[in-house]
């Protein structure tokens, strides 16, 4: 008895209902989907070999491109596929494959080039290997209806209105890889909140407003609002923010009344990234954490949803008149009642209903019509199936589109269409079904038993290896843990020479870094997972510094080639940045000194920016070649909350002025292409495996 209460206890660490797994895949699939589109547009500038390729630095991590290179066609070429098969996994068609294939491409575009990323990008990585092991096709999926579809096949109008039978029903989901998911986002924020551990920019409550002094990171709204934060202000966002990181694992894993705790997190840590992403740049970090909410909503908070709000605007009943002797118009109608989830839809026969026929001429000839009980309406055609898809969930989003004037006339083209040529397209339904099931290995109930249970044993067996790797990479990765343990004089920090620079030593001589677990540190490393959360830690930075390219045309002008203007050389203001505030070249140039700035020669960022080739900047020139190159960082101190000893509020200090330092040489820098004797003769790289065998990284 003791054993059952214990193991009631803990159900919750390992339960998640499918339609949660539903809707988390439809974001996540549409996560991938934008996080592979908006890189397109520097394919060639980031992640192909026609690009800045010193970016490309020798890696434990698996990416597709180390194996089939990265000349900008194959580059396309797979961005194109991810961003196919991550919309087949929004749809939840064939979710596994695409899941794999998709997250494949996913982590390969994050380790290919990692200067470009932050930390959403590694919190994607991990949670698309973790859901991996989990069955995200078994609600809301085109997956789950074809199952339903084979398995309840109505003939008749009484079955069709059967709502015991057919419908997709939600399911209670048990894996260890839900455990890993909680994990997952427990350990993100514990650690980001143990990394500003007595940091002196969160104690005092000045990181909110730091934070929104930097122009760099900045969104119109955050600049915006920033002249009306005050000290109370900052400090009341700051300490809730800190607070509720801490409260997040707490909140997670209390076994009992989990429903309700977990949606006390969901709701203001779903606020709190709204905010954060409203006001600054952070790609999408904020994103990626909102996807997994989704996996702590429960079945109770779900059913309370559905019942107790959403069916009070669906309590209007439309019928459903069709030809049922059409299998065309009776496939369709099955699958309608299978996305009827508020059962707003009831179906009949269209020769049946005599009072209709009175008021409506000719309704057999339309086939199929939608008739509301409430205003007594009809509707038919392309309207009938946009009123339809209104009525299902989320339908709303698309439906209108069939009501636009002049658009609509395109749809009804299309209906036209179908309607012609229903047979044919049954017939073609019919053939590749019977061609599928004809591939279909059909394998004894036995064997697919014994296959299951081995698969199962193999997944936990995985999903528990790469947890015990992920934790310990969090107390490595994390400076927090170590600062934490020396301040409470469980260890002693001392200088070590080694990669990790200091390493805290407890008294027994154990440390903590990657000596003797070289396993963990590959399994942590192979899929980019590993557990390093420092965001904004341990206080906000105090200035901006950016980096700005001065080039000097043909004729003698002076352009920013990312604006097409003048360059400022005296300001970081949010009104004089570049126009593409992308987070993709913010990242870069926050690194740029450290790796690029002094490289030159065949993939460096200067032979980029004037190879004659290079068509990035074209509309910036003024139809001018640009002659020699200037790179500058600009820094600029930030306005200062000043806080006294003791803790109080001592007025703005006022920002330090700006200084400027030039990171090139002109006579490094002139451009060769301009002088046909000093042409490169050296070989153009052929792919990316060739490059890392060559480069050498400075460190």
């Amino acid at each position: 008895m003791l054993n059952n209460r214990i193991l009631k206890w803990f159900k919750p660490w390992f339960e998640v209902d499918s339609r949660a797994l539903g809707i988390h895949r439809i974001l996540l699939g549409w996560l991938c989907f934008w996080d592979i589109s908006r890189r397109w547009n520097y394919i060639d500038v980031f992640y192909s070999d026609l690009g800045i390729q010193t970016q490309f630095i020798q890696s434990s991590s698996f990416s597709i491109f180390h194996y089939i290179g990265n000349s900008s066609f194959i580059v396309h070429l797979v961005f194109l596929i991810g961003i196919l098969f991550s919309i087949l996994l929004m749809l939840g068609y064939k979710t596994k494959l695409s899941h794999f294939i998709t997250g494949a491409i996913v982590i390969s575009i994050h380790v290919l080039v990692t200067k470009v990323g932050n930390s959403g990008d590694i919190f994607l990585n991990c949670m698309l290997v973790w859901t991996f092991f989990l069955p995200l096709g078994k609600s809301l999926s085109i997956d789950s209806l074809f199952k339903s579809l084979s398995i309840f096949k109505e003939n008749s109008i009484e079955d069709l209105n059967d709502r015991t039978k057919g419908n997709i029903l939600p399911k209670k989901i048990y894996s260890l890889a839900f455990f890993a998911m909680l994990f997952q986002i427990s350990t993100i924020y514990f650690f980001v909140a143990l990394n500003i551990y007595q940091a002196y920019d969160w104690v005092h409550g000045r990181a909110f407003y730091k934070m929104h002094q930097l122009d760099n990171f900045l969104t119109i709204i955050g600049y915006n609002i920033r002249e009306y934060i005050t000290y109370p202000m900052s400090k009341f966002f700051t300490l809730a923010a800190l607070d509720l990181e801490y409260l997040v694992p707490l909140l997670l894993f209390i076994p009992f009344y989990n429903h309700v705790l977990r949606l006390i997190a969901v709701v203001p840590l779903t606020i709190f990234h709204i905010m954060v992403r409203t006001s600054a740049r952070i790609g999408l970090f904020s994103q990626v954490m909102i996807t997994s909410f989704p996996l702590l909503i429960d079945q109770k908070v779900l059913d309370w949803i559905k019942f107790k709000i959403l069916t009070r605007y669906a309590h209007k009943t439309f019928i459903l008149f069709y030809n049922p002797d059409s299998k065309f118009y009776h496939y369709s109608v099955r699958i309608i009642k299978r996305l009827d989830v508020f059962n707003r839809i009831i179906f009949d026969d269209i020769n049946t209903n005599l009072v209709l026929n009175k008021n409506i001429n000719n309704l057999e000839s339309k086939k199929v019509v939608l008739y509301s009980n409430y205003s007594k309406k009809v509707w038919f055609s392309y309207e009938m199936f946009g009123k339809i898809l209104s009525l299902l969930p989320f339908g709303f989003l698309f439906s209108w589109i069939f009501f636009i004037p002049f658009i609509s006339k395109f749809f009804g083209v299309i209906y036209d269409k179908i309607f012609i040529n229903r047979n044919k397209i049954s017939k073609v339904f019919k053939l590749l079904t019977e061609t599928i099931n004809k591939l279909k290995i059909k394998l004894p109930k036995a064997s697919i038993s014994y296959i299951n249970s081995i698969l199962k044993v193999t997944s936990i067996s995985i999903v528990s290896i790469m947890l015990i790797a992920a934790g310990h990479s969090a107390l490595i990765e994390n400076p927090g843990v170590e600062l934490f343990l020396a301040k409470n004089n469980f260890i002693d920090i001392k200088t070590k020479e080694n990669k990790g620079g200091k390493s805290a030593i407890n008294k027994s001589g154990n440390h903590f870094n990657w000596e003797n677990k070289r396993m963990l540190e590959k399994i942590a490393r192979f899929p980019r997972m590993l557990q390093m959360w420092k965001m904004f830690s341990p206080n906000v930075p105090s200035s901006d510094k950016i980096i700005v390219v001065e080039a000097i045309l043909e004729n003698g002008d002076r352009v920013n080639p990312f604006t097409g203007k003048k360059p400022n050389l005296n300001s970081t203001d949010y009104s004089v940045l570049m126009k593409n505030k992308s987070q993709l070249w913010r990242k870069y140039f926050e690194r740029f000194e450290r790796f690029d700035a002094n490289r030159k020669g065949e993939g460096s960022f200067t032979h980029w920016v004037m190879n004659p080739n290079n068509d990035y900047f074209k509309n910036n020139l003024n139809g001018q070649k640009i002659d020699s190159i200037e790179i500058w960082k600009i820094t600029h101190s930030s306005p200062n909350l000043s806080i006294k000893i003791d803790g109080t509020f001592n007025g703005i200090k006022q920002p330090k002025e700006v200084k400027k330092e030039c990171l090139t040489d002109k006579k490094i820098y002139k451009n060769k292409y301009n002088n046909q004797k000093k042409e490169s003769k050296e070989k153009p790289i052929e792919n990316i495996q060739e490059y890392l065998n060559t480069i050498k990284v400075k460190k």
